[in-house]
């Protein structure tokens, strides 16, 4: 049995951002800033605590100046996420969905991503740090909000909490071996047969699994719909009509779990397709395939 990975790449940015901090320019160095602010960031998290591997929602939000001067380039954002001595764990930097250099005085820019928290050896308070930096310069961005040093202001905290003994996924049957592309190393998927099982130590408490998967509604007239059950318990339905992977937040309760130390959770897709035999051979692959799972993560409530 192989166990279900769910460690994100954002570790992947850590030693980047380490550089870009020794590069800062000397105003950016210490607490003190006396540069005028160009924006105001903040960050609203769907939830205090989450545990190791778990799901995050993130909405940021940046208040540009009345007075901010445009900026001549596009910065990144960068998100740190702070252990309690003020150490780098992990990162989300990303673009922001407009261009800084499109950002108005006085306009507000908002947006929502959400995160897999790594399974980082740490469990215990973490401060999030948010600034724009520069890829190509280096530099960073003077805001308002509270300085910790090198331009990086804190916007949030929350607790990392363990990961619990039925968080542990494991893999049975009906499921094909991992898979990635070139372009994204990092961003793994298994595919399911028409029915794959993935079983986890009995909670024996209401629960939450989280999943994002994919199906291919371009192939049917209606669309693939997969089917959780545990024995003879139908969990839920979810219809695969996305064009893109869709994440999904199931509700399980405790009864559905039974009284058996390890649970047996069935996924069924149908229908399951077979490539090689839906293109007419212009695809050779003859495997049955059901459809691709991204992420699963099962947390106790």
């Amino acid at each position: 049995m192989n166990a279900l990975l769910t460690i994100p790449s954002s570790l992947r940015t850590a030693v980047l951002i380490g550089g870009l901090a020794a590069m800062a320019g000397a105003a950016s160095c210490g607490l003190a800033d006396t540069a005028s602010p160009v924006a105001t960031p903040s960050v609203g998290l769907n939830r205090d605590r989450v545990p190791l591997g778990g799901p995050l929602d993130l909405t940021y939000r940046f208040t540009v100046a009345q007075d901010a001067a445009p900026l001549d380039s596009d910065y990144v954002v960068f998100v740190h996420f702070l252990d309690a001595d003020g150490e780098l764990m992990f990162t989300d930097d990303h673009d922001p969905p407009q261009a800084t250099s499109s950002w108005q005085p006085g306009q507000e820019i908002g947006y929502d991503r959400r995160m897999i928290v790594p399974v980082y050896p740490y469990i215990g308070e973490v401060t999030v740090a948010v600034g724009l930096y520069s890829p190509t310069a280096g530099d960073r961005v003077p805001m308002a909000g509270e300085h910790l040093g090198q331009r990086a202001y804190a916007v949030a905290t929350l607790q990392m909490a363990p990961q619990s003994e039925s968080g542990f996924l494991m893999y049975e049957d009906g499921w094909h071996a991992a898979e990635s592309v070139p372009e994204a190393p990092d961003r793994e998927w298994r595919w399911t047969t028409g029915q794959s099982t993935i079983s986890f130590r009995n909670p024996r408490s209401d629960s939450t699994l989280y999943l994002e998967v994919d199906g291919r509604p371009e192939l049917f007239e209606v669309p693939q719909v997969l089917t959780l059950s545990a024995g003879d318990t139908v969990i839920d339905t979810i219809g695969l009509d996305a064009i893109e992977p869709s994440f999904h937040v199931v509700p399980i309760p405790a009864a559905s779990f039974g009284d058996a130390d390890s649970v047996t959770l069935t996924l069924t897709v149908d229908p399951p397709f077979v490539p090689s035999e839906v293109t007419d051979g212009a695809n050779s692959d003859g495997r049955e395939l059901g459809m691709q799972l991204f992420y699963a993560f099962l947390e106790e409530q």
